[in-house]
């Protein structure tokens, strides 16, 4: 992949029993329309109440199934998306003090994840991406990763480019909202049950606009090796979290 040339992944977030059904065809129409294939991170047990937009959809797994088939890339998207505290400092990505997975034993790790994983399974799909809730886990959970399914794919990450760390291939995801860039590969994470008609539009007229018809790529596109983070990633994560730090500062006092 050129590194010169931006790339857009696109990904959509908490796909669940109880999504917006209306939002989600919405997008998907969108989606067809441009013959783009985005990563869906999918809640395979879902019991957070705040991502409770519709009475539970029976069919959910075979929608599921139907993205599969038609080449989106479905990813775990946790267990079930419940939160307990702990110390941001203490994850692999520190953006909230809040998480499913960091903080709890591997063995409650473990647990949690081939209870995921075999939901999953038992559903006919496979997946291939870790996306963890909130971008919160720590090394216990990629512990846990290798000892109980075969993913070794993270969608997450502050970097210009695909890394390797720790064993895992990681898909940078660092943007939340559409954004011209000049290089590297950039996964653009949207929620769907939350899109607004505003957002809406703007995906449309992001995924219209010619000179990005062909940087939209999906997942097969990519290459992984065994390349680690590079000086310029380094600089612009750096960067990000000296920003987010400072952010986060500065709304304490407003």
């Amino acid at each position: 992949m050129n590194f010169w040339k931006p790339k857009y992944l696109i990904r959509l977030d908490d796909a669940s029993h109880f999504s917006n059904l209306e939002k989600w065809d919405r997008i998907e129409y969108i989606l067809n329309r441009y013959n783009v294939k985005p990563v869906v991170a999918v809640i395979p047990n879902n019991m957070d109440n705040n991502l409770m937009y519709s009475t539970i959809n029976n069919d959910f797994w075979n929608m599921v199934k139907k993205w599969q088939i038609k080449g989106w890339e479905i990813a775990m998207h946790g267990y079930n998306h419940v939160y307990h505290k702990c110390n941001r400092y203490d994850l692999i990505f520190p953006f909230y003090n809040r998480s499913e997975f960091g903080g709890l034993t591997l063995n409650e790790q473990i647990e949690k994840i081939k209870n995921a994983n075999q939901i999953f399974i038992s559903n006919d799909i496979k997946p291939k991406l870790w996306v963890a809730p909130s971008h919160t886990f720590d090394l216990k959970t990629l512990e846990a990763l290798e000892k109980v399914t075969d993913i070794r794919i993270i969608s997450d990450g502050i970097a210009y480019s695909s890394y390797y760390q720790n064993g895992f291939n990681f898909i940078p995801q660092q943007l939340w909202d559409f954004k011209n860039k000049f290089y590297g590969t950039w996964t653009i994470c949207l929620h769907p049950d939350t899109m607004t008609e505003r957002e809406l539009i703007n995906l449309d007229l992001f995924l219209k606009n010619k000179s990005v018809k062909n940087q939209i790529i999906e997942f097969k596109d990519l290459v992984f090796n065994k390349r680690g983070l590079k000086l310029f990633d380094k600089i612009y994560s750096n960067f990000f979290w000296i920003k987010y730090n400072l952010k986060l500062n500065l709304n304490k006092y407003l």
